[in-house]
């Protein structure tokens, strides 16, 4: 079996992850409240933010929420029928094609962001793919900028692949939208010392639970017996590493 990658998504399963995305349990009682919760505080009238793996513009939409404005904010993803969505949906925001794997990003120009957003894209790349992705990062952020980071719980990953946690190694599991996805398997502390390294300081970690409104919902069983997401908020030194 061919490994899942968002490029080879027909036009069809990737309007089922956009829709599904969107109206999720995960997403609307424990992601978006955390993401919010984090990227507030981190904003101005003036800030200009990029969004990693936009897909059809959900955290776009929270970020415009939050008051950055549209046309302050930059989007890259890889899969064409996603950009073609957040494209008709935000058209006063740039949106690059373009892969996490492949730094540079666009015509992004250096120093030029205040705040990034990666949430639920970072768990597709290997150890070196993550540490090329984070050190682009960090060079497109201006010193004191921010990165927010969400990803599955890597504890949770091990449950649901029943693997060894530290085996470090992709990890291809049905997707709850309909056809496969995957994560690398990286560890806690795989992720932390990766944004150390490239010169991160981690200014908060969370591991969400679910938030009041959702407890009485039929799906929470399904999302309270352990962490589900991990969260991280990281500023950007004036150096990198």
């Amino acid at each position: 079996m061919d490994e899942p990658h968002i490029d080879h998504w027909s036009p069809e399963e990737a309007v089922r992850y956009d829709e599904f995305a969107a109206q999720s349990f995960s997403w609307l009682y424990i992601e978006r409240p955390s993401l919010q919760g984090l990227i507030e505080p981190c904003v101005n009238q003036q800030t200009v933010a990029l969004d990693l793996g936009c897909g059809g513009g959900r955290i776009i939409e929270l970020l415009r929420q939050v008051g950055v404005a549209e046309a302050s904010i930059y989007g890259l993803d890889s899969n064409p029928t996603l950009l073609d969505m957040t494209r008709e949906r935000f058209p006063g925001a740039t949106v690059i094609r373009g892969e996490l794997t492949e730094p540079p990003y666009g015509a992004i120009p250096e120093q030029a962001i205040d705040l990034v957003t990666a949430h639920l894209v970072l768990q597709y790349l290997g150890a070196a793919e993550l540490s090329a992705c984070l050190r682009e990062v960090h060079r497109l952020l201006r010193s004191g900028g921010y990165l927010v980071v969400g990803l599955p719980h890597p504890m949770r990953v091990n449950s649901q692949t029943e693997a060894d946690y530290f085996a470090r190694r992709r990890h291809v599991v049905c997707a709850p939208w309909g056809g496969m996805t995957a994560s690398f398997g990286l560890t806690i502390a795989d992720y932390v010392n990766a944004t150390i390294d490239v010169g991160f300081r981690i200014a908060r970690m969370e591991e969400p639970e679910i938030a009041e409104d959702g407890l009485q919902h039929e799906d929470a069983e399904n999302y309270s017996p352990g962490p589900t997401r991990l969260m991280m908020l990281l500023e950007a030194n004036g150096y990198s590493a």
